[in-house]
């Protein structure tokens, strides 16, 4: 069974339009899924193709043209309560390029090629095939680069992502080592700013070290007359050059980049971020299922990423693989994807995570609201004692 989403592309004509979709269709494969489960809805093939009960994602160009187009089109979205986006290539003039239905949503800025990404994870997230909390952890040397891993941390904050820094993100009273890791079981990509001096820190190689173990994402900005570091499994390697350093000065902490090259770095994270997620998820998947086969309990992997069973009472158990820490919209979002994906009853919807270098006391406080919730948990190293258990 193949759960289709829908693209709906309406507005005005849009330069970027071919290269959105191709990165679109770029990362949905990356994530597992064919192709063909996007659907691609214009106002030529709307009344044909368009489904009010499959995940619909809309992009509407803004434009001077008077006046505006395919509003029959946007109403029936805006009645059917899809997600509807409105983009324009200069925020200063939003309410000059968009119908009035849409002056209220919030929109987004497409000016460049570095902007695709970003907009290509919102649809993604928007579809929920990628999480909405957007967590980076930048890895760095203090008296190396402490100027650039705090201009980047401003600047990913400025583009939605929740980031950790050292120096920013751990309030005073916290465990030091137990929070960093925490956090780093909670985030979608690491910047690791390859500096020479790098893995001569023991804090670092640590995180280096972590970050492989739990299959994350890596983006290396590589220094200048500096090389990629080979421990790292999951790596996309950035070689910067004098040229991206302010006074082209990269060789002490006060170093700054210019913005082009933050512009470009941002871009780089949104499309590593995919393919993060994709991979441990994977990677969690893998182990539930090798649980299974062990117990001898048959489980069948959906398209969707989602993982069905049958108890001992022949009931349909669901069971949602989660990256990170799950979260309280986890749970909600867990029960919003069986109802659009199954047309009958399930019995029991489950988060699958992997607590491990997760706090004690929020592992804690997910094993209390088992007791309340319906959905429940399920920590991959107990996979194989609950199989056994159902």
């Amino acid at each position: 069974m193949i759960t289709y989403y829908q693209i709906v592309i309406l507005g005005g004509k849009n330069l970027f339009e071919n290269d959105i979709l191709n990165s679109l269709f770029r990362h949905i494969e990356e994530i597992g899924l064919e192709k063909e489960a996007i659907v691609v809805i214009t106002k030529e093939n709307f009344e044909v193709n368009y489904r009010a009960n499959a995940p619909a994602f809309c992009l509407y160009f803004g434009n001077n043209d008077s006046p505006f187009q395919n509003l029959n089109i946007l109403r029936t979205l805006i009645k059917d309560a899809t997600l509807i986006l409105p983009i324009v290539n200069k925020f200063s003039q939003f309410s000059s390029l968009v119908p009035p239905e849409l002056s209220n949503v919030n929109g987004y800025e497409l000016s460049t090629v570095n902007d695709i990404e970003g907009l290509v994870s919102s649809i993604l997230e928007g579809f929920s095939l990628l999480r909405l909390s957007r967590r980076l952890f930048i890895s760095y040397k203090r008296n190396e680069s402490s100027s650039v891993a705090i201009q980047l941390f401003e600047q990913l904050n400025k583009n939605g992502f929740d980031v950790f820094l050292d120096t920013h993100s751990i309030r005073p009273g916290e465990p030091f080592q137990e929070e960093l890791w925490h956090r780093m079981a909670d985030t979608d990509v690491v910047v690791l700013l390859n500096t020479p001096g790098f893995l001569k820190s023991n804090w670092t190689t640590q995180e280096l070290a972590q970050a492989n173990a739990m299959s994350i994402g890596i983006l290396q900005l590589i220094w200048p007359s500096h090389k990629l570091e080979r421990e790292a499994t999951l790596s996309i390697p950035y070689q910067l050059a004098k040229c991206d350093f302010g006074n082209n000065k990269y060789s002490d902490s006060s170093s700054y980049l210019i913005q082009n090259s933050v512009d470009q770095i941002v871009s780089q994270v949104e499309s590593l971020r995919a393919r993060s997620l994709a991979s441990r998820q994977d990677n969690l998947v893998t182990e539930f299922i090798s649980a299974a086969n062990m117990v001898g309990v048959k489980v069948d992997l959906q398209p969707d990423k989602f993982i069905t069973l049958l108890n001992s009472d022949n009931d349909e158990l669901v069971i949602i693989p989660t990256i990170g820490v799950p979260q309280a919209f986890t749970y909600n979002q867990s029960e919003e994807l069986v109802s659009i994906i199954r047309s009958k009853n399930v019995k029991s919807i489950y988060i699958l995570y992997d607590h491990r270098n997760i706090r004690e006391k929020w592992i804690n406080h997910l094993a209390w609201l088992d007791n309340y919730l319906p959905i429940k948990t399920i920590k991959i190293l107990e996979a194989k004692k609950w199989l056994q258990s159902i």
